[in-house]
């Protein structure tokens, strides 16, 4: 009895802080949540054959829905309006060309996180599908531009549909029981052209690449 005793007191004793920890586990509930975000976008372009570029900076707004799936995974629709483009580097002084392009977007986002309600660490990833609404280009200097530059900068958009991967880390701070801010790096590597592919056209590569920073506000139903 003695040995049984001490048997039952030495499982009690390692099983007393699983249990304790199992009693803090808040029960998980499925919900609703809805926000805005912004931050600041930039992007180049990857063309080939290559042109020099500095990146360029341009800005995001939008709104999201996220609805809580399972405790650490949440499903997430957003639609944007952001600014992206490219900016062409020039050794000539007082040359430049950048072009801006808007488009409206809607990712489609795995929410992963990791924590406490009060602070937690999350991944997003997931399709990205966007529409170009219109461009627009400014320019400086074409006296100092080759007649190749001068061609490309001639060239319209021919696909304004944007189609690409992307995501990133982020921090989750809770401010009571139902809001929420958001701090996300986001990196988006887009697979369609915005010129025709076809061998006796001048870039057979015209895709984009986007990274940046935004702050988002939830609202939990």
């Amino acid at each position: 009895m003695t040995t049984f005793r001490v048997i039952r007191s030495t499982l009690l004793f390692l099983l007393c802080p699983l249990l304790a920890q199992a009693q803090q586990v808040e029960p998980f509930h499925q919900a609703l949540s809805i926000g805005v975000h912004g931050g600041v976008l930039a992007s180049r372009f990857s063309f080939v054959p290559s042109v020099s570029q500095r990146i360029h900076i341009g800005n995001m707004a939008g709104l999201k829905i996220r609805y809580d799936v399972e405790r650490g995974a949440s499903l997430q629709l957003e639609a944007n309006y952001l600014t992206s483009g490219w900016r062409e580097k020039y050794d000539a002084t007082g040359t430049s060309y950048t072009r801006d392009i808007t488009y409206i977007e809607t990712p489609l986002l795995a929410h992963l996180y990791l924590g406490r309600p009060s602070a937690r660490i999350f991944v997003n990833a997931g399709p990205f599908i966007g529409y170009a609404l219109s461009e627009t280009s400014s320019v400086s200097g074409e006296a100092n531009m080759s007649e190749k530059d001068l061609a490309r900068h001639a060239l319209g958009i021919k696909s304004k549909f944007f189609w690409g991967l992307g995501g990133g880390p982020g921090l989750s701070f809770g401010l009571g029981a139902h809001h929420r801010l958001e701090l996300e790096g986001r990196f988006v590597y887009g697979f369609g052209n915005i010129w025709s592919t076809e061998r006796t056209e001048p870039y057979v590569q015209s895709s984009e690449i986007r990274f940046g920073g935004f702050l988002s506000y939830l609202f939990r139903f």
